[in-house]
């Protein structure tokens, strides 16, 4: 041979697969002809891989002249389906390998394929006539150890050549030939843990399943001007793991469309792609396809086309679930409409098909964002991204309005508290985009989302003691939960203010300390006034209660507005003076403080019928956007 065997094993097999070793030897012998073919490994013990021996005997045609010269000169192919090179996985494992045939009847050839191999053999003529074959005996294992007990067990050896040399198998059954490949592990030391024990293993044609083969008919694959055609087969085992391969030279190369696809449960499926198309179309090792990346993208998006159509007519449970996974990304997620994949092969992954339709979403966004001008078609697009971004800020507040709806009698008012205005926290209208996810005034009322700053808790601290009375905040059951919300800046603008107030009342109060909420709304908004002269004009005040029968009559009795409401809603307007009215510019100018006195559930039925009002505007906007692009 001569290549130099070391640069060569090194630079076509610098990682292969242990198990190259048995396949390379199965497409040999099936290329000889072979009708049976048996591997047997002996081993010590699988911590002693000094010890492997493997042999491979086949019945072919044996090392003629022909085949001999082929196997000694590196890159010789016998044609587009061989590569010349897979003898060299051999030497990447072993030091040695021992040939010895018969061929033509009556020759046999004796020699060690090695590092130093020259291109001679010993042969002598036979006595008597005798069956063709070859036997590889691999010693010298070269490695420090082997990697994994599936490299020597039968079951798993049996396993993995029959998947890869499905279509070859498949097609001598269609010939009407016969194959009977046996595997058999001889072990001085087992462990029953790994299954590693003397075993054997055959696999005849019997074994193979019965495919099925449908022709493909796709407009995707006419550049290729051949013909392409599939090979699968779906049914329920609870065993076998999907396949999806392409055929390239009688062996099945993974190309792993169902890797991350989901099917139903006990449902094995197998399909093979084929066509002269591929042909020689493999890496040297012939553990990958050798495709250009256009053609390769093509090519999987017609394959997943053709098995989600085939697992789909014969998994009717796939095309049903289905079904409901996309009315509920509908429902969840209706911003994404027209983003989700259409590629998916059996059951959707609704967290997956999220992830991707928000990932192609954000590129066209920044696609949109990055161009100097929008064209006529960007600007619908733009519009339309609008309509998304604001139908997904509608369903986060639905989320908010469906926590209001979970509060419960023994819930602490903090809890509902947070849910309108964070607690701790300062919101300021620079921040508008951020915050307006963290300021939940809409549920008020949805001109509140105008805010400029919100104070809650430990930053309004001193305000609520300068509003309050001193017994009311010594009792810690009476003690003020209120949030405040400015329209501008309060300590540092000239101009006067509007100011939106938020009291909240725990359930489980009594008519008194309910009906008390009214004479505490005039107090504060008194002593505001006073605290900040010539800065309010305008007072909203919102009074969160639990109504009973008598305080609702109180409202009609002192002349309450019901205001229509999925709830209990009474709404009045209350003049306030200042408290010091010598000390305030405004001297006797009256403040119109409009108080509302709402029941928690109205707060949140009312916000929610808004809201859904809005959500529903803007499906019917999106849908017929997505229409409207899939038609084009």
């Amino acid at each position: 041979m001569n290549v130099p065997m070391k640069e060569a094993i090194e630079h076509f097999f610098t990682n292969p697969s242990f198990d190259l070793i048995y396949s390379e030897a199965l497409a040999n012998s099936l290329d000889a002809g072979a009708s049976k073919v048996d591997i047997e490994i002996k081993i010590h013990s699988f911590e002693k891989p000094e010890t492997l021996k493997i042999e491979i005997k086949d019945n072919g045609m044996g090392f003629n002249e022909r085949n001999f010269n082929k196997f000694s000169n590196l890159l010789m192919k016998a044609d587009n389906q061989h590569k010349g090179l897979g003898r060299l996985v051999y030497l990447k494992y072993f030091d040695n390998v021992h040939v010895e045939s018969v061929f033509d009847e009556n020759q046999k050839r004796i020699f060690d394929f090695c590092n130093d191999f020259n291109g001679k053999s010993d042969i002598t003529p036979l006595e008597r006539p005798s069956e063709n074959y070859v036997a590889l005996t691999f010693t010298k294992f070269s490695g420090e150890r082997l990697k994994s007990y599936g490299n020597l067990i039968p079951e798993k050896i049996k396993e993995r050549l029959l998947k890869q040399f499905l279509p070859r198998l498949y097609a001598l059954k269609q010939q009407g030939r016969a194959f009977q490949l046996s595997i058999e592990l001889q072990t001085d030391e087992s462990n029953p843990d790994k299954e590693f024990y003397s075993a054997n293993e055959i696999l005849s044609l019997n074994d193979l399943p019965a495919l099925r083969e449908m022709k493909i008919k796709d407009p995707g694959l006419d550049l290729f001007q051949t013909e392409f055609s599939l090979l699968y087969l779906v049914e329920q085992n609870w065993e076998e793991k999907p396949i999806t391969a392409i055929c390239v030279d009688g062996r099945a190369v993974e190309l792993p469309i169902l890797k991350d696809a989901v099917i139903p449960s006990g449902t094995n499926a197998i399909f093979l792609l084929q066509s002269s198309f591929f042909d020689s179309k493999v890496d040297d090792s012939r553990q990958g396809l050798a495709i250009d990346h256009k053609d390769q993208v093509i090519i999987e998006h017609v394959f997943t086309e053709k098995i989600s159509e085939i697992l789909n007519l014969e998994v009717p449970s796939i095309k049903e679930r289905n079904a409901q996974s996309r009315d509920r990304l509908w429902q969840r997620y209706p911003h994404l409409a027209g983003y989700f994949s259409k590629d998916s092969v059996g059951l959707i992954d609704e967290d997956k098909s999220v992830t991707k339709a928000q990932e192609a979403f954000f590129k066209e966004q920044k696609e949109i964002f990055c161009a100097g001008e929008l064209t006529d078609e960007q600007y619908k697009t733009s519009l339309n991204h609008a309509t998304r971004i604001l139908t997904e800020y509608i369903l986060y507040r639905n989320l908010i309005i469906k926590k209001l709806g979970e509060i419960k009698k023994e819930h602490p008012e903090a809890k509902i508290h947070d849910l309108i205005v964070p607690m701790q926290n300062e919101f300021k209208a620079k921040d508008f985009f951020h915050d307006i996810y963290n300021n939940n005034a809409w549920l008020l009322d949805d001109k509140y989302m105008g805010y400029h700053t919100i104070l809650s808790d430990e930053n309004i601290k001193k305000l609520i003691e300068k509003i309050s009375d001193e017994k009311e905040l010594q009792a810690d059951d009476l003690r003020p939960d209120i949030a405040f919300v400015f329209s501008d800046d309060i300590d540092t603008v000239d101009h006067p203010v509007d100011v939106v107030v938020v009291e909240l009342k725990k359930k489980g109060l009594d008519y008194l300390d309910n009906k008390r909420v009214v004479e505490q709304i005039r107090q504060r908004a008194r002593r505001l006034v006073s605290l900040y002269p010539n800065k309010i004009q305008r007072m909203w005040f919102f009074g969160i209660v639990e109504f009973d029968a008598e305080l609702m009559v109180d409202m009609r009795e002192n002349n309450w507005t019901k205001i229509f409401s999925s709830d209990k809603v009474y709404y009045k307007e209350i003049p306030v003076l200042p408290i010091d009215r010598d000390k305030n510019p405004l001297g006797e100018m009256t403040i119109p403080v409009s108080v509302t006195l709402l029941s928690f559930e109205a707060l949140y039925k009312d916000a929610q019928t808004r809201n859904e009002t809005f959500l529903k505007i803007l499906k019917e906007g999106i849908q017929q956007a997505v229409k409207a692009k899939e038609m084009k």
